[in-house]
């Protein structure tokens, strides 16, 4: 399958995700998330190529990740809860209790 098309099964999750270059300064939420990868709905997006380090919180705490930005798209502020905006992102060895939440 090629780069950025969805290989695992995908949750329909909302959590708050952070992320950033260096830190996670900016907040998103998910719109999906599986085991290799996360849709992240948020106004300020990388381009795709850039590696994020991302927090997610999740019920029992948060868990911090790496991911690859797959694609980007851009707009309005008024369209991040529709999902037309913001990022896909592959997981750089998602850690184990990412892996656990996914399963649930």
């Amino acid at each position: 399958m090629t780069k950025g098309k969805q290989q695992n099964r995908r949750a329909r999750k909302r959590l708050e995700v952070r992320y950033g270059l260096d830190e996670p300064r900016y907040i998103g939420y998910s719109g999906n998330l599986s085991k290799t990868g996360i849709m992240v709905r948020a106004v300020h997006v990388f381009p795709p190529g850039s590696v994020l380090n991302i927090e997610l919180k999740l019920p029992g705490g948060s868990v911090r990740a790496r991911g690859e930005v797959v694609w980007a798209r851009e707009g309005p502020p008024q369209w991040v809860m529709t999902g037309r905006i913001g990022m896909g992102i592959t997981f750089i060895e998602p850690p184990a209790e990412l892996l656990a939440h996914v399963d649930k």
